[in-house]
């Protein structure tokens, strides 16, 4: 065989080894992370979904009633179709001001008091009971804050997803302020970090003192929904 038909045989050799084109892609590669800034999802409920939720609340012993639909005249973005106002979120846990909220802003707040705050509380010295949470505004028509936007986009307050947290009373004991982290290694600052460390369990956007000057005095909760699950704990 000569050179010529030596070549040509392992050419074709070659070829028949190699995977046809369509079979050859790229690796893939993983979506990146979700931010803050992803569109939000719809904030209305199916009735089974409010029906459950609703049966979630009453059975975890929250205090609530239902609200008419609420919304803005002049920010047609903001409003709830189907609005709770919470009064107690667990029984004997009273929510002072009865914020206003979507269930299942309401149901995430019920299980983290449960789950989390309650069981802390029994911790502190003395085991105090977790009587109340000291709540900034539920339902607010507004634009985010500290965000350092030039047009911030709507906030959760808005749609009824989020609450602010700004202390915790209990029965016997001095309430716990949320303020700036301190490092002073007393247990009230070990319930305060184990709160916020808590609740990005239960809501998906968690700010607080240090994630910027606007939430140095309180927790912001919501239930924001964001791709694959990612959450923005701060």
């Amino acid at each position: 065989m000569n050179a010529a038909r030596r070549l040509a045989t392992l050419v074709v050799a070659i070829t028949a080894m190699t995977p046809a084109q369509s079979d050859i892609r790229p690796p893939e590669r993983p979506e990146p992370p979700a931010t803050a800034q992803d569109p939000i999802a719809p904030t209305t409920e199916t009735d089974q979904d409010f029906a459950a939720c609703r049966l979630a609340l009453s059975l975890l012993g929250a205090s609530f009633r239902e609200l008419d639909p609420v919304s803005d005249p002049d920010d047609p973005e903001c409003g709830i179709a189907r609005p709770l106002q919470i009064t107690e979120i667990l029984p004997g846990l009273q929510l002072d001001g009865a914020p206003v909220l979507r269930c299942d802003t309401a149901r995430s707040l019920a299980l983290w008091a449960h789950h989390a705050l309650r069981p802390s509380a029994a911790a502190l010295p003395g085991a105090p009971r977790l009587t109340g949470l000291r709540v900034g505004p539920g339902y607010s028509c507004r634009a985010r804050v500290g965000t350092g936007a030039t047009r911030p986009r709507i906030s959760q307050h808005a749609l009824g997803n989020a609450v602010d947290i700004t202390g915790f009373t209990f029965d016997g004991r001095e309430p716990i302020a949320v303020q700036p982290r301190q490092d002073s290694g007393n247990l009230d600052e070990a319930f305060q970090r184990s709160a916020r460390a808590t609740a990005c369990l239960f809501f998906s956007t968690v700010l607080g003192p240090g994630s910027n000057d606007a939430h140095d005095d309180h927790l912001h909760l919501d239930v924001m929904p964001r791709t694959g699950g990612w959450r923005l704990c701060q």
